[in-house]
């Protein structure tokens, strides 16, 4: 406000004859005056470039010529308003106030100088002096109803603010400010009348109507808050505000099929955006997980996400939402579709590519995995998912040079503790394969430092301890911590028991390699073991049936046929 209000004053100094901003005084000269106008001119300019020490030093010799010059006064106000000197600011507006009452601009600097210093009552009164000269000024009133406002003076305020609509008629800002006002002060009834007004007055605003529906929906006036909402989906069907207030309804009366049906009529509305659309589908998915075991929202929820992922097969997160709906219900190739499209249409999109390189290796497709490796590392490069998965297809087709280049480059990509230990523990077991024991060692330390409850990397570095008879005490003590936090691993009870066997422990690894078949997911390696702990234990009878057992498991052990 303050430029163009100095800019006004230069107007009249240069267009009125006599001044009418410096009030001239007898003994003052024409030269005198002249000088003193020269100083307030340049003294303007530079207030309006913001030079403030410059300003204040013309202006106050400009005020050492003409001290009772109102608009000479008001400036100096103006100046010290400005730097945050509030004792002269208000000094000089009072002068410029008294010099010239009715002056409404004086009144409203001097207003604001007692406002932002803390003297809330002489702001007040600052302004009620302007309405005694201008009691029809509404902005002058606007201003006065703000002021009650922010010193919580909420009635006031409101008393004010009906002047201004007595004056100006209906206003929607008018009554949105009451209601404020009548909101914060608790009175339900009259807040409610005034968004009744605001209603009135702009029967098609959208906003208004979710304000009033969710006042409603505060009181707990369900029924009143749905017909708001009625009129405002009747207005714009596909408003997504509009939809989640009513869910918010569906929702508290357990109404699912209903919350379903409204949203699933938005996802098949081929003029709605998709933008929209999944913002709807996401609320309901967030809804249902916030309340498992609802099954008609469970139903209604795939419902949505089935057909949002139908009727949008050009956007990239319907196709992303379908995938993830598919994966959680075990439908990995139906997923797998999904996610195919989804790289099309994103084929930067670094989740996209994760997603469906997971899923290739969860269905055993390693092949396919590397066959994408390259593509999806150039499209979302330094993604430590998709190099991990990559590795370690190359390690499970035996290929364990390259799985070794492309963890490592796993390890490097940014991803969470936990993930990188996960990482680094199966380049331990590559190098392993790979007879790099000092660099497999480094890897499986790395990955307990980042996650000391990696049970995998537990197990195997154990495992592999154990094979080379090293360090068979703190191999025990990593099994037993895999064990104890995975206790029907039939791997990892294994390996607990052979490492009692190394140890000499030949019937607790008898103990634990039995729970190990006991659990019925032990391999051809596990019943060799058991054998092998029979033969130590001098009960060659078990012995046989349990190589017996492994040859049958995997024919190609031939060695055995000759321990048989």
């Amino acid at each position: 406000m303050k430029s163009p209000l100095l800019k006004c004053l230069l107007l009249i100094l240069f267009t009125s004859a006599p001044f009418t901003i410096i009030a001239q005084e007898q003994s003052v000269s024409e030269t005198e005056k002249a000088r003193a106008i020269e100083f307030f001119v340049e003294g303007i300019n530079d207030f309006e470039n913001q030079e403030y020490e410059s300003a204040l030093d013309k202006l106050t010799a400009a005020h050492l010529i003409l001290s009772d010059d109102a608009g000479i006064n008001y400036a100096l106000s103006d100046v010290y308003l400005a730097i945050g000197d509030y004792s002269n600011a208000a000094y000089y507006g009072q002068v410029a106030a008294e010099l010239e009452p009715e002056n409404k601009w004086y009144h409203l600097n001097l207003a604001d100088i007692y406002r932002v210093s803390g003297q809330n009552e002489l702001s007040v009164e600052s302004l009620k002096t302007v309405l005694e000269y201008h009691p029809r000024d509404v902005d002058v009133l606007y201003t006065l109803a703000e002021l009650y406002m922010d010193f919580g003076e909420l009635e006031q305020s409101n008393e004010i603010l009906d002047q201004i609509l007595e004056y100006r008629g209906s206003s929607f800002e008018v009554h949105f400010r009451k209601f404020q006002n009548y909101n914060a002060l608790g009175k339900d009834d009259k807040a409610l009348a005034e968004l009744q007004n605001m209603r009135e007055i702009s029967p098609g605003n959208l906003s208004t109507l979710h304000t009033i529906s969710q006042y409603y929906l505060e009181l707990g006036d369900l029924e009143a808050a749905e017909e708001v909402l009625t009129e405002a989906r009747e207005r714009n069907p596909g408003d997504p505000q509009t939809l989640i207030l009513l869910a918010e309804i569906y929702i508290y009366n357990n109404e699912w099929e209903q919350l379903g049906e409204a949203f699933l009529e938005i996802v098949r509305d081929p003029l709605i955006n998709p933008s929209q659309k999944i913002e709807l589908v996401r609320f309901v998915y967030m809804q249902q997980q916030d309340h498992p075991g609802e099954i008609t929202l469970e139903e209604q929820t795939e419902k949505l996400i089935r057909a949002v992922g139908e009727e949008e097969p050009d956007y990239g997160p319907a196709q992303l939402i379908a995938a993830d709906l598919f994966m959680q219900q075990g439908e990995p190739e139906k997923a797998l579709t999904k996610l195919e499209r989804a790289t099309e249409i994103l084929p930067n999109d670094a989740e996209a590519w994760s997603q469906r390189m997971q899923v290739l290796f969860t269905l055993g497709r390693y092949a396919e995995v590397i066959e994408l490796s390259e593509t999806a590392n150039e499209a979302a490069p330094d993604n430590a998912f998709i190099q991990f998965f990559t590795g370690t297809a190359y390690m499970f087709t035996n290929q364990n040079e390259l799985a070794e280049e492309w963890l490592e480059q796993a390890t490097m990509a940014p991803s969470r503790r936990n993930f990188r230990s996960v990482i680094y523990g199966t380049l331990g077991d590559v190098r392993y394969d790979l007879d790099n024991w000092e660099d497999a060692v480094q890897a499986y330390e790395m990955a307990l430092s980042l996650d000391s409850n990696n049970h995998n990397a537990l197990n195997n570095y154990a495992y592999f301890l154990s094979v080379r008879e090293e360090e068979l005490d703190y191999a025990l003590e990593m099994s037993e911590r895999a064990v104890e936090m995975q206790p029907n691993n039939a791997a990892y009870l294994d390996t607990i028991g052979w490492i009692h066997f190394k140890k000499g422990n030949y019937e607790k690894a008898r103990e634990y390699i039995q729970q190990s078949v006991d659990t019925g997911a032990a391999s051809a390696e596990v019943f060799e073991h058991l054998g092998d702990v029979y033969e130590a234990l001098g009960d060659m009878e078990n012995a046989r049936k349990w190589w017996e057992k492994t040859l049958e498991q995997d024919s190609d052990r031939t060695y055995l046929k000759d321990r048989l």
